[in-house]
């Protein structure tokens, strides 16, 4: 489905940000390459968004999202993007 909408809900853990998917078995996952600092200026202005909150994502832009990944590169086997 091309405008299928996600969610989860990260939370601060151990110094970085993480995430649980009880569909696929996963606990205090951590976001790597960057997605922490993405992460930090998107919640910027909600406090005590380090106990955790609700993100809305999907592959498509959506009516009211605040931000938008754009790729950029393809780099060490994986994709480079940034927050527009």
């Amino acid at each position: 489905m091309s405008n299928a909408m996600m969610v989860i809900y990260p939370y601060r853990e151990q110094y970085t940000w993480v995430f649980d998917d009880e569909r696929v078995g996963l606990v205090r996952e951590p976001f790597v390459q960057g997605v922490p600092q993405m992460i930090e200026a998107l919640v910027a202005e909600i406090p005590n968004a380090d106990g955790g909150f609700r993100l809305l994502f999907s592959a498509n832009p959506f009516p009211g999202y605040q931000a938008e990944m754009v790729w950029f590169k393809t780099e060490y086997g994986g994709n480079t993007k940034f927050i527009k």
